[in-house]
């Protein structure tokens, strides 16, 4: 009785029963999902008195208030060799660094937010401020291994500065300051934002003249992460105006980047906020204001989140949740074959069964001597017929079977006939 009603709404009861997995799982999908903890993103930047640290900051407050299902947490660091230590070690998912740095092969690039400019502070008593009147002076340039580091190795390079040449001292900021004030050093290099309050603070407290960084389109021939910028008139302070000229110098973009692993959804976030909620990152830092979609050929590819922002493609809900719904075709296709492997079975039983009783027909019909017998063998053999007319007319049998089992009907028929001529005779 059950298999006949299995087979009579075999495809009401799959469309019963995958409708039914199908609902919950995505009743577990959902409450799954209400239940997972939102993911920390970490992100290093510079200082906490650089724009970097507090642009970021301000794009974290954003997510924050507006409840994405991340949070941003940004962390100061000493600069951009510290952070790709951080980013390569997977200790944090995002950094900020220049644009002269060589990063690994899963950096992906998220946006490029403003531009450094590289600073020489020269003593007034140097008579011709610019770095190829270097010769024989104390400069004092970042540690090893910092970004501004890397920037005066290449300037070094480019105009052929050996240590003969000059005098380089690597210090920070507060011992180089102390050095120029004490006459011991005649020049500080720096690579900062142009208005960072370290700058604007020394240079406009202390005597001091800003050096020009000569050709500019030359060095950016070998180095395309540089170009060439100006130091505008009055950049650290409008009366009396410093630097009193426009200087030609070099700037190098600091950018935001990530690991290549790093959620494609985070990235696409926090390059839509970074573009189109200037007014409130500008409140923070003033060059948010530059933040802008990297143009021409970058040196280190793009993340997709950035592809995906840029392009406007927005996933949509199987792209999504493409690995979800997988899973669930994957259980339904399983489920489904095994319920139409149990109906197929069923309907080769019935006609193993049926040819087994037409088999015995047969024999009888060979070994009957008897026309009363051969009568209700007759009989038999036509209620047989009918019975598997009806199951192949439901669906009982496969149209294959019915086939097969007709041939052999047909068979029994004339055996019957021909039977039936040799007993009248």
């Amino acid at each position: 009785m059950l298999q006949r009603y299995i087979n009579q709404y075999a495809s009401l009861i799959i469309i019963i029963i995958l409708g039914l997995i199908l609902v919950s799982l995505s009743a577990f999908y959902l409450y799954k999902s209400k239940l997972k903890e939102r993911q920390e993103i970490i992100v290093a930047t510079n200082n906490k008195e650089s724009d970097s640290y507090r642009i970021l900051k301000a794009v974290a407050r954003i997510i924050e208030e507006e409840d994405y299902d991340f949070s941003l947490r940004v962390v100061s660091t000493e600069g951009s060799a510290e952070n790709l230590l951080l980013l390569d070690s997977g200790l944090v998912q995002m950094a900020t660094i220049q644009a002269d740095m060589q990063v690994q092969p899963d950096t992906r690039l998220a946006m490029r937010l403003y531009q450094n400019v590289f600073h020489l502070i020269f003593r007034p008593s140097v008579e011709e401020p610019s770095i190829e009147m270097i010769k024989g002076l104390k400069i004092a340039i970042p540690p090893a291994g910092s970004g501004g580091y890397k920037a005066f190795y290449h300037l070094k390079e480019h105009f052929r500065l050996s240590n003969d040449y000059i005098q380089p001292i690597l210090t920070t900021w507060e011992s180089a300051t102390w050095l120029f004030m004490n006459n011991d050093i005649d020049v500080i290099f720096r690579v900062l934002e142009p208005n960072h309050p370290d700058i604007v603070r020394f240079v406009t407290s202390v005597p001091s003249y800003n050096g020009s960084i000569t050709q500019a389109e030359a060095i950016s021939l070998y180095y395309p992460m540089y170009h060439k910028v100006m130091l505008s008139r009055g950049t650290y302070s409008g009366l009396p105006p410093k630097p009193t000229h426009d200087i030609p110098t070099l700037g190098v973009d600091i950018l935001l980047v990530a690991n290549e692993h790093t959620p494609t959804e985070v990235v696409k976030t926090v390059s839509e906020i970074l573009l189109t909620r200037k007014r409130d990152l500008v409140e923070v830092s003033k060059l948010a204001g530059s933040i802008s979609i990297p143009q021409g050929n970058t040196l280190i590819p793009w993340h997709q989140g950035l592809i995906d922002y840029v392009s406007k493609s927005q996933p949509n809900f199987f792209q999504k949740n493409a690995e979800f719904l997988a899973l669930i075709l994957s259980i339904l296709i399983f489920l489904g074959s095994s319920l139409l492997q149990f109906v197929n079975r069923n309907k080769q039983q019935r006609l193993n069964s049926y040819n087994e009783q037409l088999l015995s027909i047969k024999i009888n019909v060979e070994q009957t001597q008897d026309l009363n017998d051969l009568d209700k063998l007759r009989e038999e053999h036509y209620a047989l017929v009918n019975q598997i007319v009806a199951d192949a007319v439901r669906g009982r049998i496969t149209s294959e079977g019915f086939e097969f089992f007709a041939f052999a009907w047909n068979s029994v028929v004339s055996m019957i006939k021909e039977k039936e001529i040799e007993l009248r005779r």
